[in-house]
């Protein structure tokens, strides 16, 4: 999504502001849900801050982030077990990638992003942990988001012109993709999340050069495109994911995070205050979710959120904020810049 590189440059300033500090944040125990202890553990570069992870249904997750600072290595990944231990990956030989994006379905995960001039795409195996190109579709210029479920994907890239988002469809988890179809209605618009509760029904969030939260709903995978109205008060809507007509995002609003969800494919939605500055949202249903962030006073914040109730974790080790994080079936994997953790995800 367009928004990634204003999170890499905040990643940077992250770095510089907390990377002495460590903490321990008071846990709220409720018995049933609650993560009693998490400790994170050091990524191996310092010098490119990780940005973005994603978690195959299998529970192999991977961290990834990209660095255009000119110096040193310019892209580091990891990979984490189901058992909960981190490893390196080798790169693939790409000049000047930038990844802002990543979607998983049951054994791998798709990284998106863009190279100079050009869709960049690339598949971490759960089962050969390897990371390796793969084939976006032709002719665009950035992947704005991914999503995916056990096997089919789509992404939303960029038009060559660099005005035009493009929606594309997968049905064999990102080997092949359809035709693009242009979005028009997203022309200049920030792209902000992607999520298909069923092959062809898909959700799209965008940002406007007005600053307004705009919500697109197609049930045709893409040919036709309704917009839904959406709460005066949100400034961002991410994090979505859907399971068919049901979807379950995060909104922004001038002083709050929400969890938010839909039971009609966003004609509607419900919201819950998360009390928190919240950045990254991920569910392994629509009422179990961990939700990641920071408090008002910039240290790390990690809670679980089941059947209503929110249960904040207690950090040990992660000395910044927490910037994205994502769920398999029984595990999730969240980061800081430079901090990787592993938890159990909330039944």
């Amino acid at each position: 999504m367009r928004t990634a590189p204003t999170r890499v440059r905040t990643s940077w300033r992250l770095v510089a502001t907390f990377g002495v500090a460590a903490l321990v944040l008071a846990s709220c125990a409720t018995a049933k849900v609650a993560i009693q202890r998490v400790n994170g553990t050091p990524a191996r570069s310092i010098s490119v801050p990780l940005t973005n992870v994603g978690c195959t249904l299998s529970d192999f997750c991977v961290a990834v982030g990209t660095s255009s600072a000119g110096v040193g290595p310019t892209s580091v990944a990891e990979f984490v077990t189901p058992a909960g231990n981190w490893f390196p990956l080798a790169l693939p030989a790409v000049p000047s990638p930038l990844l802002t994006s990543t979607a998983c379905t049951k054994t791998q995960c798709l990284l998106g992003g863009s190279q100079p001039g050009h869709d960049l795409l690339w598949r971490f195996s759960a089962i050969g942990h390897t990371l390796g190109v793969a084939t976006p579709p032709p002719g665009g210029i950035g992947i704005d988001a991914l999503t995916c479920d056990e096997l089919n994907c789509a992404l939303v890239d960029t038009n060559a012109l660099g005005a035009t988002p493009r929606l594309s469809l997968s049905a064999d988890g990102g080997l092949t993709w359809t035709d693009p179809i242009d979005m028009t209605w997203a022309s200049g618009d920030a792209i902000t999340s992607l999520a298909c509760g069923a092959v062809f029904d898909c959700v799209v969030s965008a940002l406007s050069s007005h600053h307004q939260v705009m919500l697109y709903v197609t049930r045709d995978g893409g040919t036709t495109w309704t917009q839904r109205v959406t709460p005066a008060t949100w400034t961002t809507l991410t994090s979505i994911s859907c399971t068919k007509l049901r979807c379950v995002a995060l909104a922004s609003t001038a002083s709050a995070s929400e969890l938010v969800r839909s039971k009609n494919i966003g004609n509607s939605w419900t919201s819950v205050s998360l009390r928190q500055q919240s950045n990254a949202l991920a569910c392994t249903t629509l009422t179990s979710c961990v939700v990641v962030g920071q408090l008002s006073n910039a240290t790390p914040w990690l809670a679980t959120l089941h059947a209503g109730t929110t249960t904040n974790a207690s950090l040990r080790y992660v000395p910044t904020p927490l910037l994205d994080v994502a769920c398999g079936t029984k595990k999730c994997a969240a980061i800081g810049v430079t901090t990787l953790l592993s938890v159990p995800a909330p039944r």
